[in-house]
């Protein structure tokens, strides 16, 4: 009997920028303690949330994301300012801006998408929004916007830094006690 993996691929971050975004985000996090923060190094570029995979899949996974990025260069994004989903007066998540090359990361997202559909993984209703998410605002949304608002969160447009896009990540997402903990399982590069 096969166990089911929770998956999903995305953009992993080197541990430089990881930690950029932590010292940015240090300010916000003290002041809202209550909110569900991401662990700094599980910090990542989602580009598909697959959810229930089985061992058998992984490989045909791979096989798949690997032919569909076959034609996709690498890019680079800026990692940049603060931003709320779905309305600055109610989050519900918050999250670091991304800029740059962000026409060529929505159409990796849809060949990572395309790719995966075939073997049984629901197409998204909502088109990809790029973002990283920092913050899961579980209730009291409202006080919560107000509270970004006087931090000034959203006219704040620091600067994290450059993320060089060069790989598809198939992460595994175990939810334990104390967090998801996030375990590599294969990477796919994009080509030169």
């Amino acid at each position: 009997m096969t166990t089911g993996l929770r998956t999903f691929l995305a953009i992993d971050l080197p541990s430089s920028l990881q930690s950029a975004i932590g010292q940015h985000i240090r300010t916000v996090r003290r002041e809202l303690p209550e909110l569900s923060w991401s662990q700094i190094e599980n910090l990542h570029i989602n580009l598909k949330f697959l959810g229930d995979t089985t061992e058998r899949q992984i490989d045909q996974i791979r096989r798949a994301v690997e032919s569909a990025i076959s034609h996709v260069s690498p890019f680079v994004v800026e990692l940049k300012g603060f931003g709320v989903f779905p309305d600055n007066r109610s989050p519900r998540v918050l999250w670091i801006g991304l800029g740059g090359a962000l026409d060529r990361l929505v159409a990796l997202a849809g060949c990572v998408e395309q790719a995966v559909v075939p073997l049984g993984f629901p197409q998204e209703d909502r088109r990809f929004r790029p973002h990283l998410t920092v913050a899961r605002v579980k209730k009291d949304h409202r006080a919560v916007g107000r509270t970004l608002h006087t931090l000034g969160v959203f006219t704040d447009p620091f600067f994290c830094g450059l993320l060089s896009v060069e790989r598809v990540t198939l992460f595994k997402s175990e939810l334990r006690p104390g967090g998801a903990v996030y375990t590599k399982l294969w990477d796919v590069s994009l080509h030169a």
